[in-house]
């Protein structure tokens, strides 16, 4: 069985969890499967894998339009492909092709941020259009169904496996990123909404913790960073926050385990977001309370309102004061984390590619 993989996040986001699930997902595909993954670019370094075709494609709002709804389904019926599966809902509209979606990206944010650009519109409407067209939607099967998919099929939770090896990116391995002894690790949804929340609940918990743990902020853009950038300036925390830039995937899992906690104050990834990343590290996790973040956490996360900054930065303020708050949070994260592994996960995606290729 051949299938094709839309690979534009490994070179455009690739610390965002369509570009984690879709690593995941290569790393447990039977040999019955035959993947290739598509690039806009040159691969990176740090991507070990062979079966790639690059379509060179530039990064703009027309680019990704043609690489949507275009290069994509041209390459599938070139090159004779069962199926095309793909980490974000920017499905083709114009095309009969047998598409699996595996919703990776960030719930309820929009496909693009306010642009007035005639192309970004574009792209969102048969975007939009496609995903009507989507044969099946792969579901992790300890969240809630979808509301809005009656096509579903649930699969085991997953994670890249460097996440549970203890061993896997160590101290020395990241001596040159300079990280601080302790820090807040923030790698999340980068909408703008997002980041005043994130600002503003910082701001209020930097008082208490910010000296001596400063905010790590990883996964951004150019543009994000100079937004987060501009709002410590403007809330006077700019000396106690680190935007890194040029984090690998492969170096993901040593800087969670290093971090002293994980804020997430902005909406989850039902793969591969920072909030099961952060469990399956054991960190104590502060999050929005919301119906999908509770399912996946239970106890192994604070939750508080996302319309409260205040009651954000307390949360994580007490998961650093207290430390048998924060204990308690890691060994119930552990718990909730070891099922994430499984070895299922390969085998029952085989069968949902069978059953949806017939």
């Amino acid at each position: 069985m051949r299938v094709i993989y839309d690979g534009w996040s490994l070179i455009h986001a690739p610390l965002s969890p369509e570009s984690l699930h879709l690593l995941t997902i290569l790393e447990n595909l039977p040999r019955d499967v035959q993947p290739l993954v598509v690039l806009p670019a040159a691969a990176p370094q740090w991507l070990e894998f062979t079966g790639v075709e690059i379509l060179p494609t530039p990064n703009s709002s027309w680019g990704r339009l043609r690489w949507e709804q275009f290069h994509l389904p041209s390459l599938v019926r070139r090159m004779g492909a069962d199926l095309l599966h793909l980490v974000a809902p920017t499905a083709p509209a114009l095309s009969n092709l047998i598409t699996i979606f595996s919703p990776a990206g960030f719930v309820g944010e929009p496909l693009s941020r306010a642009s007035r650009n005639v192309f970004e519109r574009l792209r969102a409407s048969l975007a939009f259009g496609g995903m009507e067209r989507i044969s099946r939607v792969a579901w992790p099967a300890d969240l809630p169904p979808p509301s809005t998919a009656d096509n579903f099929a649930t699969l085991p939770p997953v994670i890249p496996r460097d996440f549970a090896d203890e061993h896997g990116a160590q101290q020395a391995a990241l001596d040159h990123l300079h990280l601080p002894a302790e820090f807040i690790l923030y790698q999340g949804s980068a909408g703008d909404r997002n980041l005043e929340r994130l600002a503003q609940a910082w701001n209020w918990a930097a008082v208490a913790i910010g000296e001596n743990y400063p905010l790590l902020v990883i996964g951004f853009s150019e543009r994000d960073r100079q937004i987060i950038t501009a709002l410590a300036e403007q809330l006077n925390f700019a000396d106690i926050l680190n935007v890194l830039p040029g984090v690998t995937p492969a170096e993901l899992p040593g800087i969670y385990r290093l971090s002293t906690a994980v804020f997430h104050p902005a909406p989850l990834s039902p793969w591969c977001g920072p909030i099961r990343l952060a469990m399956a590290s054991g960190k104590p996790l502060v999050a929005l309370e919301d119906n999908l973040t509770a399912a996946i956490t239970g106890p192994a996360a604070y939750l508080a309102g996302q319309n409260d900054a205040r009651a954000l930065g307390a949360a994580l303020v007490t998961v650093i004061v207290e430390q048998e708050i924060a204990e308690r949070l890691s060994t119930a994260a552990m718990l909730r984390a070891q099922h994430w592994f499984s070895e299922d996960f390969g085998s029952q995606m085989f069968d949902l590619y069978s059953e949806t290729g017939n």
